[in-house]
């Protein structure tokens, strides 16, 4: 649940109405440093106790790019408490830097904000957290919404924010490996296994390093965790 930004008259009062409820976690925006999420985390605690909830169970996204100073604090977010996922946005941070749109004349996102996006991918990985892809904000385009997901599949992120039903389907199949992805990731996996020690291996003409392993075993491991619900 989103609620409104900690600079705001309305953030503790959101929490005080949503945490009684055990809510699995919140989505902090306009996110400016550090602090903020240890404010967050005060906050938590003093609820979670008040209503008899385990302390830290309440979990927290951040959406990090939505300020001037979030841009600039992204990287330093490691061990934040209570801290799983980042996302990021294009709205706000326009409006703060005085842009009139955030977009180029064929429709995708100016350089600044692709920076932003990249920071958040950086960012999340820095923090060792889930990596979120922002909305598509055309919740009847279900194409450039699969398209959109996919690429951000391809770059990293792990998941996608979505604003209306109809967009969740979608998402979540552009986020599952294909059984062609699965049974290539299993055949990597299976191939270093088979040759312990061996830095680099070649598999149907294509040179295989570590990072390919790694990301064979990521592959491996999120298709396991799905068969597995």
């Amino acid at each position: 649940m989103r609620i409104n930004a900690l600079d705001t008259e309305h953030a503790l009062p959101d929490l005080a109405a949503i945490v009684g409820g055990r809510p699995g976690g919140v989505m902090l925006p306009k996110v400016r440093s550090r602090g903020d999420i240890e404010r967050l985390d005060n906050y938590l605690t003093a609820l979670e106790a008040a209503s008899d909830i385990p302390l830290g169970s309440v979990r927290v996204i951040i959406v990090s790019t939505e300020t001037p100073e979030g841009l600039f604090a992204i990287g330093t977010y490691r061990d934040a408490p209570r801290l799983d996922a980042m996302t990021w946005g294009a709205e706000d941070i326009a409006t703060a830097v005085g842009a009139l749109d955030n977009r180029d004349d064929a429709g995708e996102y100016e350089h600044f904000y692709q920076m932003a996006r990249s920071l958040c991918l950086a960012g999340a990985a820095a923090a060792q957290v889930v990596p979120i892809e922002t909305i598509h904000g055309n919740f009847r385009d279900p194409e450039g919404l699969k398209r959109t997901a996919t690429l951000a599949r391809r770059a990293g992120f792990r998941g996608m924010l979505s604003i209306h039903p109809d967009q969740v389907d979608v998402i979540n199949a552009a986020f599952t490996p294909t059984a062609e992805e699965v049974a290539r990731a299993r055949r990597i996996v299976d191939l270093f296994a088979a040759n312990p020690g061996v830095g680099a291996l070649g598999l149907d003409g294509e040179m295989l390093d570590v990072p390919h392993l790694r990301r064979a075993q990521d592959t491996v491991a999120l298709a396991d965790r799905l068969a597995a619900k």
